[in-house]
């Protein structure tokens, strides 16, 4: 009797909740509020685009959530916590997102993790992926299995043109990439991260406490298979910080990518463009702080741009984790190893204090004999910390074809022979109020180039470069508005998590 009670009455909340707020029988967009996993399937069976489906605060264990449907442009459907971050998802509960222009807003996945599949977050319900669709708010601490060596992977993007944005990803320390762009095909996707916190990735580990060198990345773009055709994600205005999982902190593994605007701050890893082509990485900020294993930019395969990036206090002498790594090719490569460099453009970068700072024929061996060719190197400036193991430009690969133009390097040895691109002059870069160091009041670097054909538009604070004469490095000393700068906590991830801090 106390089941059939108890059932009945879970019928009749039901039943209120559906007849007081009608579905998409008036243009008045309609808010469901949902306490279970089914009131949610039962909800997604009558929304309507604009309508919002409201989680409950609390703890829902285990919940296996499917949000499968079909909004419009302008009036997307919406499953949303009652209150941002009181929403709490643990055990081993998932989220699928699959059709169009679809939202889901304000959750919190903690204490669990241990997931049968492979994906915790993924933008697809079984063969229906999601479209225009959108993670927002997100919380995600520490939602581990009990095993390292179990893979999963927190958010996998399948589909074209969905966004995940000011969320929040912390502690992932099993197998598997803290978030994937899957690409099963070769078709453009258009996605865009921005505004996440990427944070507190420890170096992985298996069970025993071994170091597992491969599969921790905190993002992947891509696998090796469609590798050659262009996935036009846009990953901007992030903050990666303390992320050690291994050497690959972002692997590029698509064509005409664009990493911008984002900070780098204390990760034993680098920016790698593993394989595809025609990649941008510009106005970033990187941040070692004489970190060990931490690096900047590893460049492998074709017409990729690197472009306004400031690049400060890398050490050691490793050439694998250098400022700007030029790596040696593979002839015939199979799509998995390493294609040559070439056609690369690298202009208006500032290096300084790094120990070390460009690398031209890493992996240099009897298979890695293609150096990189027709690559341009232009107004830049290097500033090495005075105490490099390497030179400015270690060259591995003397065989190696590369353009200097406008550049102005000190504090080492140059590591090639005098150039006629290469200005051995100290560019007199001081400590500026921001924390960066800029063109000093008597600096060589400014005014120092002409308008030539490697000049990029803006410079890493966003400001527009004049049409004449204009600095070599990062920063061209102007008073317009800062537009671009280094981000902190407060100006990524959850709303609601830095309000309450």
């Amino acid at each position: 009797m106390k089941k059939l009670w108890k059932s009945l009455l879970s019928f009749c909340i039901v039943v209120t909740v559906f007849s007081a707020i009608p579905f998409g029988a008036s243009a008045k967009e309609s808010l469901v509020m949902v306490s279970s996993v089914d009131e949610i399937s039962a909800a997604m069976s009558k929304v309507q685009p604009g309508d919002t489906i409201v989680m409950r605060n609390g703890v829902w264990k285990d919940a296996a959530i499917v949000m499968e449907g079909a909004g419009k442009k302008n009036k997307p459907i919406t499953l949303r916590a009652e209150t941002p971050g009181q929403v709490v998802l643990s055990g081993a509960s998932t989220l699928n997102i699959g059709g169009s222009y679809l939202v889901v807003d304000g959750l919190v996945f903690k204490d669990g993790g241990d997931i049968d599949d492979s994906g915790v977050i993924e933008f697809r319900v079984g063969d229906n992926e999601a479209t225009h669709s959108r993670l927002t708010n997100v919380q995600m601490i520490d939602y581990n299995p009990p095993s390292n060596a179990k893979n999963t992977k927190w958010v996998g993007l399948y589909g074209s043109y969905n966004r995940v944005d000011h969320s929040y990803f912390k502690g992932k320390k099993n197998i598997g990439a803290t978030m994937v762009v899957w690409r099963e095909q070769a078709g453009e996707q258009h996605h865009v991260i921005d505004h996440n916190h990427f944070a507190g990735r420890p170096i992985l580990l298996d069970d025993s406490g071994h170091v597992i060198s491969n599969e921790a990345e905190t993002l992947r773009i891509g696998t090796s298979t469609y590798s050659l055709s262009d996935s036009y994600t846009t990953v901007e205005n992030n903050l990666f910080e303390n992320n050690d999982g291994e050497i690959e902190l972002i692997s590029v593994k698509s064509g005409k990518n664009v990493i911008r605007g984002n900070t780098f701050l204390n990760n034993a890893a680098t920016v790698t463009l593993r394989h595809g082509n025609g990649t941008h990485i510009e106005n970033n900020f990187f941040f070692a702080n004489a970190k060990a294993n931490a690096g900047a930019i590893r460049v492998i395969g074709e017409d990729h741009v690197i472009a306004n990036n400031y690049i400060s206090g890398i050490v050691g002498s490793n050439t694998t984790r250098g400022a700007i790594v030029l790596t040696n090719g593979i002839p015939n490569s199979d799509l998995n190893k390493y294609f040559q460099v070439k056609n690369v453009l690298i202009t208006h970068n500032t290096l300084v204090n790094n120990d070390n700072n460009i690398i031209v024929g890493d992996k240099k061996s009897g298979t890695n004999t293609l150096a990189p060719v027709d690559t341009i190197i232009a107004n830049n400036v290097v500033q090495a910390s005075g105490n490099a193991k390497l030179p400015l430009i270690k060259v591995i690969d003397d065989s190696a074809a590369l353009t200097y133009e406008g550049n102005f390097m000190y504090g080492a040895e140059l590591g090639i022979g005098p150039v006629a691109g290469i200005k051995q002059q100290n560019p007199l870069l001081a400590l500026a109020e921001d924390g960066l160091y800029r063109a000093g009041e008597k600096s060589p670097i400014v005014n120092a180039l002409k308008n030539g054909p490697y000049s990029v538009k803006d410079d890493m604070d966003g400001q527009p470069r004049p049409q004449g004469n204009r600095d070599a490095g990062a920063d061209q000393v102007s008073k317009t508005p800062i537009r671009n700068k280094p981000l902190q906590p407060s100006d990524v991830g959850p709303a609601w998590l830095n309000a309450s801090e």
